[in-house]
């Protein structure tokens, strides 16, 4: 396949964030002594972030003061207008809300340090920096902010300095920011990546969101594992929404492009707005002036699968009912000749990677099969669109081959991994990798982008991101989406599946007993998860799980 330029390897960004982020907003300053003030937690659900919280009260002492500046920070509007007429006329412009957003539920009591400083001491959760990136913490980190204070001229005590950034409960993060993935090529301009970030709720959401786009990937994706169409120096001018459509009006080197790159363009802009309720197309435009993009096929950013249960009942593959097997043209019936134990069916549905107890093998439609892998003790292979068979045996997690369909093998390792190989699926447009392991009775999930040459040949791995998941024996994990990763982890019988997204934040599915595989569908409502005995579940409306009524020796995975 033509259209490939991956250069570089990822780079990490987790550690590094989080880092640079709590740094940004931290100071250790000695406390002297707690004074008797109304602590803001989680649990105070008073403020309304609909409307506009108070603004400073007069004759509020620092400690007083202090509190209403961090209860003003819960509400975003006019660019926290209300949570700035706290601070000196001095600070009120140099002071940046977003820069770096601390998630903590640690009920806030100021600390006079001296007359005009005071800190407060929080439990950080979580952190979303300067672009929008969101991280987890696998640990929680104990910070303490500084905050000085001076009188204006009428006498009333406002805030002189502060941490850039704002400190939100958990609860009340969801509500002020809104998660807008932004969307970026993979090397052949086939598919849209997403790379989830989280903005405030203001009317300049939008121009944040191309301002961020055009800055490029989060750090951890590196260079080359996406590209943009966006020329160097694209600036944004202006994001007009009316009637449905958002006018996004950019500066630079645009209108001299190909029509095929502004296509691009508008392609990337508009899947990255499509979180505006009130945007349901983009015009672009360069300098005022409008710029056609041509009349193509939209690219298609939700890569769906097939929403029947692909599987094995020991005597057949195909896609699963309760009492019968819808075969797969071409494939189902030299798949079933390799006795399988595990497959993944390409997104064409014209070739799988199968797990039999010789190997893994590359099934493709009117083919012999070609055993790719015969390494022992594998675990279930991927596959990519350019049908690459990914493997792993679970005991070498680091040791990992991409073997295409002229049979030579690309080593590809993972230093970084250790413990027992549980997982290995590539994402359906095949810009990255999902590898989950268990380490003892913890589990560990990695992003990692994939690095390929000009001819789509995988190379290497980037830098990885690990998620920070439920601490808990790992069983299994699988794609649900382009951005959301299932998980199945437990022990003794007993099973929890989580959801998690890559750049945002995890959710409970529910518990099940004797869980021992998980698969994806197109949405969390596609997960299916198989027992020990067979049995095959899904999740019920009223979140619990309820068995399908199909009997599988092995689920496959829909590349």
């Amino acid at each position: 396949m033509s259209g490939w330029a991956r250069t570089s390897v990822l780079r990490s960004a987790g550690v590094a964030l989080v880092a640079a982020l709590l740094l940004a907003g931290c100071a250790g300053i000695p406390n002297a002594g707690p004074v008797g003030s109304e602590p803001i937690g989680a649990d105070q659900d008073g403020d309304d972030l609909i409307s506009l919280p108070e603004g400073p009260q007069t004759g509020a002492t620092p400690d007083e003061l202090l509190l209403g500046f961090l209860r003003a920070q819960r509400s975003p509007k006019n660019d926290f207008i209300v949570a700035r007429d706290y601070l000196t006329d001095e600070f009120r412009t140099e002071w940046r809300p977003t820069s770096n957003v601390l998630i903590s539920d640690t009920a806030v009591v100021p600390v006079a340090v001296d007359e005009d400083s005071y800190t407060v001491s929080v439990r950080v959760d979580a952190v979303v920096g300067a672009h929008g990136d969101y991280a987890d913490l696998a640990e929680p980190q104990n910070e303490t902010l500084a905050y000085e204070f001076a009188k204006n001229a009428d006498g009333e005590w406002r805030i002189s300095s502060a941490p850039d950034g704002s400190l939100l409960p958990s609860g009340r993060f969801t509500v002020a920011f809104s998660a807008s993935p932004l969307y970026y090529f993979d090397p052949s301009y086939q598919y849209l990546v997403p790379d989830l970030r989280w903005f405030p709720d203001t009317p300049s959401r939008a121009d944040r969101i191309v301002t961020e786009l055009l800055r490029g990937q989060s750090d951890w994706y590196g260079q080359g594992v996406l590209v943009t169409a966006f020329p160097a120096g694209s600036a944004v001018e202006s994001v007009q929404v009316a009637n449905g459509v958002a006018t996004v009006d950019l500066s630079g080197d645009i209108a001299t492009q190909p029509e095929l790159a502004r296509w691009r363009m508008q392609q990337q802009l508009a899947a990255s707005l499509a979180t505006l309720t009130d945007s349901s197309s983009v015009q672009l435009t360069a300098d005022g002036f409008a710029v056609t993009v041509g009349d193509r096929t939209s690219v298609d950013r939700v890569l769906a699968v097939s929403q029947k249960t692909l599987g094995g009942t020991g005597d057949a593959f195909g896609f699963l009912a309760r009492d019968a097997v819808e075969t797969v043209p071409g494939l189902s019936r030299p798949v079933q000749g390799l006795d399988p134990h595990g497959a993944t069916l390409a997104r064409d549905a014209e070739s799988a990677a199968v797990r039999a107890d010789d190997g893994a093998w590359l099934v493709e439609a009117g083919d012999d099969p070609l055993r790719v892998d015969g390494r022992s003790n594998l675990i279930d292979p991927g596959i990519d669109d350019l049908d690459y068979v990914w493997t792993v045996p679970a005991d070498e997690p680091s040791a990992i081959v991409a073997t295409g369909a002229d049979g030579v093998p690309h080593p590809v390792s993972a230093p970084f991994l250790d413990g027992t190989a549980r997982t290995l699926d590539v994402s359906r447009e095949g810009a990255r990798l999902l590898v989950a392991t268990r380490v003892g009775d913890t589990s560990a999930v990695w992003m990692i982008g994939i690095v390929r040459d000009a001819d789509g040949v995988p190379t290497g791995l980037g830098t990885p991101l690990q998620l920070v998941v439920r601490d808990a024996p790992l069983i299994d994990a699988a794609w649900v989406d382009a951005s959301t990763i299932a998980v199945l982890s437990g022990s003794d019988g007993e099973s929890q599946v989580e959801l998690y997204r890559i750049g945002g934040r995890a959710e409970s599915f529910g518990a099940l007993d004797g869980g021992v595989q998980i698969v994806g569908g197109n949405t969390a409502d596609g997960i299916r998860v198989r027992d020990a005995d067979g049995d095959v579940w899904r999740r019920t409306s009223s979140g619990g799980w309820q068995s399908t009524g199909i009997v599988a020796s092995f689920l496959g995975t829909q590349q």
